[in-house]
């Protein structure tokens, strides 16, 4: 359980007085709860704030994670329209935050099957744990992985590609139909439709993923912004 500390013992460690305590607690400098009449901080609240980090701060770096769905999927639906690649946005946690832009039918079909989408799942979360520049997803296919950053933490990655890097590749049918119980037939005709992509094209793609991570990074960073500059208004307009 976390500790909560009193009010006198805030006092104590920021060294202010009782009234300060209530004004930054009114201004929203300090995060308290109540516990009957009595004020109780949580030692996270009193560290951060010893820290130097204001609360608008504490909020914005969390709330750039959460990504403008909208605008980040019309950035992947551009690029994958141009690019003619699958795409798709993962969040710090391995999972989607957009839809499949030109999904690869063999990755539908896997997907489509009882045990795909569980697989697709795990696979995500098992990347986001230990990312890479790439992810291979469960019907063997491969993406490029370009990582979305804010203010120095990974909050998302960019995947491009669902292609081979390996002719053979294309000779998974049965491995495929045994693994996911997906029709052979469905299968065959869905290998031969992914392409095999040379080194030349694979680092393109990799230039392409992460031109669009930085434009889905200038959104997030934008966000940030404007909530600081909504805190300084506020900050500006309190009556002390």
């Amino acid at each position: 359980m976390t500790d909560l500390l009193t009010t006198r013992q805030v006092q104590d460690i920021l060294k202010v007085d009782r009234i300060t305590i209530y004004r930054m607690l009114q201004d929203g400098r300090l995060k308290g709860v109540k516990v009957g009449s009595q004020w109780r901080f949580t030692t996270t609240e009193v560290e951060r704030l010893l820290s130097g980090q204001s609360q608008i701060e504490a909020v914005a770096t969390e709330s750039a994670a959460v990504f403008p769905v909208h605008c980040v999927q019309t950035i992947q639906n551009l690029l994958s329209g141009v690019s003619l690649m699958s795409a798709l946005v993962l969040d710090a946690n391995g999972d989607p935050v957009t839809e499949y832009s030109t999904q690869t039918e063999l990755s539908r079909v896997v997907m489509g099957s009882p045990d795909g989408l569980e697989a697709y799942q795990a696979a995500w979360h098992r990347f986001s744990a230990q990312p890479t520049d790439a992810f291979e997803c469960p019907a063997g296919l491969s993406s490029v992985a370009a990582p979305i950053a804010v203010r120095g933490k990974t909050v998302g990655w960019f995947l491009v590609g669902q292609v081979f890097l390996d002719a053979a590749a294309t000779r998974n049918t049965e491995k495929l139909t045994t693994q996911f119980g997906a029709e052979a037939g469905r299968i065959a005709a869905a290998i031969l439709s992914v392409p095999v992509v040379t080194d030349e094209q694979w680092n393109l793609m990799k230039d392409w993923a992460g031109k669009a991570a930085q434009a889905v990074e200038s959104i997030l960073r934008e966000r940030t912004s404007f909530m600081l500059r909504l805190q300084q208004i506020a900050d500006l307009t309190q009556l002390k």
